[in-house]
């Protein structure tokens, strides 16, 4: 393992401590140092009919581009008390906004580099745990994955759209694990078992197929009774090099952050992000070649915290992400 971005970690942490309204309103971003805060140029493609105060809890979350970056796809929900989770569909072009499948507990929508599949995390109470599934993008064939009867988190799909990455339980009652789900032979298998750390939290493979960020809680390390996140890691495709960038299991704790999407490109990821202070869930980029960390969120000039996540990297520079409220917004990527 090797240690990176120390210092840089530091200041990440020390300017993400600060209150938003403390800081300059009229800051232009997007791609800016994490000191600074303000505007981050972020625009608005999708809200919940009411207001931010009364939203009738119709929502989007874990949004997805699709791989021509003209449709995102969504866990939607309604606000009909009882009612699970949907996929829906939000057309960039027309504006349309279209369900495409009812119930199941939609959640962690994924689409498939070829456009003629979306995977999803269910976690209906019927199922008896986290279950994984495909479906068309007109609803159609709605599938459960056979993962042999254990729980599967957070599908990713591979590059090739051959396999789905996910986390999930190899061994009952054993910590989880980076898996593998190969779509054709139907057969799955494991990339990483844990060894230092308790848990696995998340699998993203690189848009050129050999290496696969990983996200995890790591272990036996405790600071104050808070377990430690390791926020990135690196591992080959076929299992080996297993490698912590940030930050490392011995340094002080950063917070809750793991990678969500690669940049088209390989040269960026996108990292969901949370301090331990309380202010918030912002997104970072990490540049891979150089180690980099820079802030790409920032509060917007009428909030006091960050509540951005669950990003998603277009095929044409920009990023989807929802909020805290099921808001969808773009920020335009760095270049």
């Amino acid at each position: 393992m090797r240690v990176n971005g120390t210092k840089l970690l530091i200041a990440v942490l020390a300017a993400a401590a600060v209150r938003c309204e403390e800081a300059p309103a009229e800051t232009e971003g997007p791609y800016v140092p994490p000191q600074v805060k303000g505007h981050d140029g972020r625009r608005l493609i999708w809200k919940p009919k009411g207001t931010r105060e009364n939203p009738e809890e119709k929502q989007c979350y874990e949004p997805d581009f699709s791989p021509d970056g003209t449709q995102v796809v969504a866990s939607y929900r309604d606000g009909v008390f009882g009612r699970d989770a949907d996929v829906a569909i939000l057309d960039l072009v027309t504006g349309e906004f279209k369900v495409v499948l009812e119930g199941n507990s939609a959640k962690r929508t994924q689409w498939s580099p070829k456009g003629d599949w979306i995977a999803y995390q269910s976690d209906h109470p019927s199922h008896f745990g986290r279950t994984l599934w495909i479906v068309r993008p007109d609803g159609s064939e709605n599938q459960k994955l056979d993962l042999g009867n254990k729980t599967g988190y957070l599908p990713y799909w591979g590059p090739g759209g051959d396999k789905i990455y996910y986390i999930g339980h190899y061994v009952a009652r054993e910590p989880l694990c980076a898996l593998w789900y190969d779509v054709g032979t139907k057969k799955f298998g494991v990339l990483r078992k844990p060894v230092n750390e308790f848990n696995h939290t998340i699998a993203v493979p690189a848009p050129g197929g050999e290496k696969v960020a990983l996200g995890l809680t790591a272990g036996p390390y405790y600071v104050k009774h808070i377990i430690k996140y390791v926020v990135l890691a690196f591992i080959n495709a076929d299992g080996s090099g297993f490698d912590v960038v940030w930050p490392e299991p011995a340094e002080a704790p950063a917070g809750i952050g793991e990678p969500r999407d690669w940049s088209p490109d390989g040269k960026y990821i996108l990292i969901r992000f949370s301090t331990f202070v309380g202010t918030g869930t912002s997104l970072l980029t990490y540049e891979v070649k150089t180690g980099t960390v820079r802030q790409l969120t920032m509060c917007p000039p009428d909030e006091e915290r960050e509540t951005a996540y669950c990003g998603s990297w277009g095929p044409n520079g920009d990023i989807v992400f929802g909020d805290v409220d099921g808001w969808l917004y773009l920020i335009k990527a760095p270049e």
